[in-house]
């Protein structure tokens, strides 16, 4: 059962309809959802890239002021792109008309790379599914969170 996507209103729609229930307009079926299948190695390689540059950004804080600015600055540009990914590139995967990338292998990646081991396996989940939830807002929410704390501790710390 493919997931098929409203191009007017956005609702997602399972099942055999032609038509969206809640606007009436004529249904797509996403090119991800009609194909996916998570890959588990492409999985757990994200999972481990994602704590290889946690790791790397550890080792660079340790290592002298230039290099700690350095990578308090990578982790900000991190932490900029994952809120991005989490609040555009993931809920495009649900529509037709707003596909960025229709390879699972990639996308698995991704979702544990940006994600980490929580919110990258429930997306994965929700991908298998075909169940958008809403696990990327409160990735966004709590991510925003934490970047202004950081940013409002750094400027009160000058």
């Amino acid at each position: 059962m493919s997931a098929k996507t409203c191009t007017t209103c956005g609702a997602v729609v399972h099942g055999d309809a032609k038509r969206c229930p809640r606007c009436g307009s004529a249904l797509a079926t996403s090119r991800v959802l009609a194909n996916w299948k998570t890959s588990v190695a492409a999985s757990i390689c994200g999972l481990l890239a994602g704590g290889m540059r946690d790791g790397l950004i550890e080792l660079a804080s340790s290592l002298s002021y230039d290099a700690s600015v350095l990578a308090f600055a990578v982790s900000l540009i991190f932490a900029a792109v994952s809120i991005w990914y989490a609040a555009s590139f993931y809920p495009s995967l649900f529509r037709a008309d707003c596909q960025r990338s229709s390879s699972s292998a990639a996308i698995s990646f991704m979702n544990l790379f940006f994600g980490g081991i929580v919110f990258g396996c429930l997306w994965n989940s929700n991908l298998t599914t075909r169940n958008k939830g809403v696990s990327h807002i409160v990735y966004v929410v709590c991510a925003v969170l934490i970047y202004v704390i950081v940013a409002m501790m750094m400027f009160a710390s000058l």
